[in-house]
């Protein structure tokens, strides 16, 4: 079984809007295709962003036959450069079964979060994200900053444990992508055990810091999601 199968979909994507806009520009609302490979088999994800006066929804999805049927969908608000989450489900099925689900009761001072069939609950905070939510956070900071920052750091719930994960800026360059040359800022997520895996992801600089590219590798099997198409704020993006 390939890692992607192993680890689900959107567990490879967790692993992470136009500069001129300036500092204080919104999120972009956005559709892009991806591609991929589930166990030999080329497979297109869908993602997309929208937003209404209740906050913004992130869709991601892709099905390939009865080899895969995957759905993600994170809900969330934005408060000045922090993205504050309210609900996420991700249900994985084909090859492999699988749902979790985060709950984010600022009420009641609590987040619930759904893996392995069980709940574990932590204290609410603003700054924890779910899986999916956690792109749009690296992207909203982007957008505010500058100059990309050298780190990036995020908190990841996921079950039982939050987690502080560090991404660290490799280098800002050009990619040769499906659509052309795209210039681009690579991010790599630190590991305590760097030399077993590996995961690298791709910003447009220049079209909102989309997610253009993204290489996890794991015990010498590599995956690759690579943007085929997409539209932010409805404009195609072209180089």
């Amino acid at each position: 079984m390939s890692q992607i199968a192993r680890l689900g979909l959107g567990a490879l994507l967790s692993l992470l809007a136009t500069t001129g806009q300036g500092n204080d520009a919104p999120l972009s609302p956005y559709e892009a295709t991806y591609r991929t490979k589930v166990a030999g088999f080329t497979v297109e994800l869908k993602r997309t962003l929208t937003e209404s006066a209740a906050g913004y929804h992130l869709n991601q999805s892709a099905k390939k036959g009865f080899l895969v049927k995957l759905s993600e969908d994170s809900d969330f608000t934005v408060n000045d450069d922090q993205i504050v989450g309210e609900h996420f489900v991700y249900q994985l099925s084909g090859i492999s079964n699988r749902r979790r689900e985060v709950i984010f009761d600022a009420d009641a001072g609590l987040i619930r979060s759904l893996r392995k069939k069980q709940w574990t609950e932590h204290p609410w905070s603003p700054d924890v994200l779910d899986r999916l939510s956690q792109q749009e956070q690296m992207r909203l900071l982007l957008l505010r900053a500058d100059q990309p920052p050298a780190r990036i750091s995020l908190s990841i719930v996921d079950g039982p444990k939050i987690k502080l994960k560090h991404f660290d800026l490799v280098e800002i360059g050009t990619l040769n992508t499906a659509l052309g040359e795209l210039q681009t800022a690579h991010y790599r997520l630190q590991y305590d055990d760097p030399n077993e895996r590996s995961s690298d992801t791709w910003l447009a600089v220049e079209h909102s810091f989309l997610m253009v590219r993204t290489e996890h590798v794991e015990r010498g099997d590599k995956t690759v999601i690579e943007l085929v198409d997409a539209s932010i704020g409805g404009t195609p993006l072209t180089p």
